[in-house]
């Protein structure tokens, strides 16, 4: 290592920049919450304090290990200001977008529809074909506003 020639008396060390630990593209959930902890400049136990779970449980959602449920999803979109996951393609996929916009479990889904779970889940899957007016009060259920659906948060979240 040379000394700086005008510092006779001290040496110098040029450090790099530190690089980040966390993608500036997140792709997972976990990538999501870690920039934004980051971002804020938040350890875990802090981010889990806001969030409003434990830091072990956050920490499993940062590393990937366990998700959130669609009930949990909320404070996640409220930490993060936006909703980490793609477009909802397929009903299925669109029923799990709604129950974690309004932040319910399938159960409740299933009552508010005044339908079994297991019905709702053959339709789901295709086991079973959905008849037109069921198909016709879910995609109703599927396209209603949140303040339209405020019964379905009083319903037990299980039986």
């Amino acid at each position: 290592m040379d000394a700086v020639p005008f510092c006779g008396w001290a040496r110098l060390r040029i450090k790099a920049q530190k690089q980040r630990d966390y993608s500036e593209d997140p792709k997972t959930l976990g990538d999501h919450l870690k920039k934004r902890r980051r971002e804020l400049g938040l350890l875990q136990r802090e981010a889990a304090e806001r969030i409003g779970i434990g830091r072990e449980t956050y920490s499993n959602w940062e590393t990937g290990k366990t998700q959130p449920v669609a009930a949990q999803f909320r404070p996640v979109v409220a930490f993060l200001g936006y909703d980490p996951t793609p477009a909802p393609e397929t009903l299925s996929e669109r029923l799990k977008a709604k129950r974690r916009e309004l932040g319910v479990t399938f159960a409740q889904v299933a009552r508010y529809l005044r339908w079994d779970p297991g019905t709702l889940t053959r339709y789901l899957n295709g086991t079973w074909r959905m008849p037109p007016a069921r198909a016709a009060t879910l995609d109703a259920f599927l396209s209603a506003g949140a303040t339209e659906l405020a019964a379905i948060l009083r319903l037990p979240r299980r039986r």
